[in-house]
């Protein structure tokens, strides 16, 4: 061991080599795992406790980009981190690890001692939440150690970082401060467990988003337009397909009802990219392809310079109606909850949308405006909903009201669907929900770091008509899916679906 802190930071390689070393040596190996984004008196009480258990403590930290505590985390970076855990006298060195557990520290290490602080060994057990504590405690055991807990003072480092760090704007830190006097992360995450078991049906259109980077190259020396080099590209599953992928991170049965074009369908690489719990039924619209979103995005800026739509333009086959009416007709019955996804493309058509509204036994819809449909597709084509979230802009359209107040537009539109709950996405300015008791609830977004816009409408969606079925409260309703929104805009497009670990994560940062 070192007396220089710099040389206590070693790679995980050198890391496992020296233990080994040490190991045969007649050393007692003890590892510590965490983020330890900002240390606190707990965390050194927390060393010198787990350095008692053995000769040499090691301790290692989540490289930064498998951080999943939500938006603004780590506050600072590995290297900060280590530099910090480097200069504790108790530890003896320190490695980053790429990866989001301590399964593949403890692979590499090979620890006598695992040690864990006080607040693992008295939380809650709950078989519905993932916990990875138990894989933890397997893994060091399978190599003959053991896992051990200290039992100092408690803090917590998401609490000193909401209250005393500026994290979150005023506003948003008033919001969560009232929030949590009457919601607790546990009841918030438990009753998201009770969707696990629920069928639900998600219907629209499918989408395939592609993301072609460039580079600009400069005017060119013939034309008025700016030339970019041609960089890579990247494809992902959207519209209706990312819809379920979300919905798959709280229920294991979801089902997927969409249109594909039968001339270039792609229905590989929608197989690919669909989590294994979703069951999909699509249908094949005869000389049509799949909708393809083809954008064009600065590499350097990720701005999005131009984009090309591969999309029809005229009504649902007959026949392909015909077919998916009989296949609701008798499936509808089955679902606890139906989701719309309406873009607008004609998937949906007249007779379909009088269908869901008189069968479904809960029925959610997202029915949005686009350059395809501006001014055709709006909330009002369907005669009634369960709950109902849309985008300001979506909402006017549906009113013909452009500078009307916003309050008096959801009222009206809320009392003509007769829905349960209407909830407005309004991007930066966060959400304003109406429900059937007369009230309003307005809540702030918990980010201002965006990668990407796109998905997040379809995100908060997905996210909050189930919990609208469970039985949440407006004010739980908004906090969550604005808990989704903001995780979502960390990701470009749809690379990534939404999982319930990092939802619960974030979840509980929030209200620590």
């Amino acid at each position: 061991m070192s007396d220089n802190p710099q040389l206590k930071i070693l790679t995980l390689n050198k890391a496992s080599q020296l233990s080994q070393k040490l190991r045969k040596q007649g050393k007692n190996i003890v590892l510590c795992h965490g983020v330890f984004d900002l240390l606190h008196p707990g965390h050194i009480k927390h060393f010198q406790s787990a350095k008692s258990f053995g000769d040499i403590l090691i301790v290692t930290i989540t490289a930064d980009k498998y951080v999943n505590k939500g938006p603004g985390r780590p506050v600072f970076n590995e290297k900060l981190r280590s530099e910090v855990l480097s200069a504790i006298s108790a530890i003896d060195y320190v490695a980053i690890v790429e990866s989001s557990n301590a399964i593949y520290a403890i692979s590499k290490i090979k620890p006598h001692v695992y040690v864990k602080g006080p607040d693992y060994k008295n939380r809650k057990p709950n078989p519905n939440i993932p916990r990875k504590l138990g894989e933890e405690e397997a893994a060091v055991k399978a190599l003959g150690g053991i896992l051990k807990f200290t039992d100092d003072i408690i803090f917590s480092s998401s609490h000193l970082i909401n209250e005393h760090l500026d994290v979150y704007s005023p506003i948003t830190k008033k919001y969560l401060n009232e929030f949590k006097q009457n919601h607790e992360a546990d009841a918030v995450i438990e009753t998201l467990t009770t969707l696990r078991s629920k069928k639900i049906l998600v219907i629209g259109d499918s989408i395939i988003d592609e993301y072609d980077y460039c580079e600009t190259m400069g005017k060119s020396s013939k034309e008025p337009i700016v030339v970019h080099r041609y960089i890579s590209k990247e494809q992902f599953a959207g519209g209706t397909l990312a819809t379920a992928n979300h919905l798959a991170s709280l229920s294991s049965q979801v089902t997927l009802i969409s249109l594909l074009g039968k001339k270039r369908s792609f229905r590989g690489f929608i197989d690919r990219r669909l989590k294994p719990e979703i069951s999909a039924k699509f249908f094949l619209q005869p000389g049509e392809s799949t909708i393809v979103k083809r954008r064009f995005v600065d590499m350097a800026t990720r701005q999005k310079l131009f984009q090309i739509s591969f999309i029809k333009d005229k009504a649902l086959d007959q026949k392909i109606e015909t077919q998916v009416v009989k296949f609701l007709k008798k499936e509808l019955g089955n679902f606890d909850i139906v989701i719309v996804n309406d873009f607008g493309h004609g998937f949906l058509t007249e007779k379909i949308v009088r269908l869901l509204s008189h069968r479904a036994k809960f029925l959610a819809l997202n029915v949005q405006a686009n350059s395809a449909n501006y001014g055709f597709n709006v909330i009002t084509k369907y005669p009634r909903a369960d709950y109902i979230c849309i985008d300001e802009h979506e909402l006017r359209l549906a009113t013909h009201d452009k500078y009307g107040n916003l309050d008096s537009l959801i009222k009206k539109i809320a009392r003509k669907m007769k829905c349960r709950l209407l909830l407005v996405t309004r991007g930066s300015n966060g959400s304003i929900s109406y429900s059937s008791n007369n009230s309003f609830i307005s809540t702030p977004t918990f980010t201002d770091h965006v990668v990407d816009r796109v998905g997040a409408g379809d995100a908060f969606f997905a996210i909050t008509a189930p919990c609208v079925y469970a039985g949440m409260d407006e004010h739980e309703v908004g906090f969550v899916g604005n808990v989704a929104g903001a995780l979502k805009v960390q990701t470009v497009g749809n690379k990534f679906p939404l999982e319930f670990k990092d939802m619960t994560k974030f979840i509980t940062r929030l209200l620590k």
